[in-house]
């Protein structure tokens, strides 16, 4: 299952390397994919950590739930609430077609799994959103570009960090699964890129 999830190869090519059956690979990853994807959790209830939120494109071959968007490629728009202190991710939002705005995408499917955090950033996009506090912006609608925005800056591209993680794993630069499988594929990855910080921090 970890190799096709960081390699992306057809469970053709699968087959052949473990030696099995085509549909036998398929069944494995049928199986084992929500399991995986369950292992998430629902988000931690400690209203005192700083979590960041961000949207990310992928990229992937059911064309019923994409759209054309700004890289070119057909893809869906998934939000991503990570702990700025570990880059843990806390939450993984609902698959969208890639050409929203990540503000429309983050009311549709995020507000219900954060609601009541008080210390959720993110960056210039979620202006306006209830719930996520944005770079301070002046009379002139322009950022403010202060040392308080400097460390704003940096917290925030805790979530930047987080998803080119994420992206290491080649299913998610180029998925395959349809439907409600790619809400879980994301949150697979999700769920083994926070076990390997559980197993780095000794926890």
């Amino acid at each position: 299952m970890a190799t096709y999830l960081r390699t992306n190869l057809t469970t053709r090519q699968l087959g052949v390397l473990f030696s099995v059956s085509q549909s036998q690979i398929e069944r494995v990853i049928q199986d084992i994919t929500p399991v995986l994807s369950s292992l998430l959790g629902p988000p931690p209830t400690d209203r005192r950590e700083l979590w960041v939120v961000d949207g990310t494109l992928i990229p992937t071959r059911d064309h019923t739930r994409t759209a054309l968007c700004k890289n070119y490629r057909r893809s869906v728009n998934v939000q991503v609430v990570c702990r700025r202190r570990d880059r843990r991710v806390v939450f993984v939002g609902e698959a969208w077609p890639g050409n929203r705005n990540d503000s429309v995408v983050f009311r549709a499917t995020v507000p219900a799994a954060v609601a009541g955090h008080p210390r959720l950033i993110g960056d210039g996009g979620y202006q306006g959103v209830t719930g996520v506090t944005p770079p301070t912006r002046g009379p002139d609608g322009r950022i403010v570009k202060d040392a308080a925005w400097k460390r704003f800056r940096k917290r925030r591209a805790t979530a930047e960090h987080v998803l080119a993680e994420l992206k290491v794993w080649s299913c998610l630069r180029d998925c395959r699964r349809r439907g409600q499988g790619i809400e879980e594929l994301t949150r697979a990855v999700a769920a083994l890129h926070n076990l390997r910080i559980e197993v780095r921090d000794g926890g």
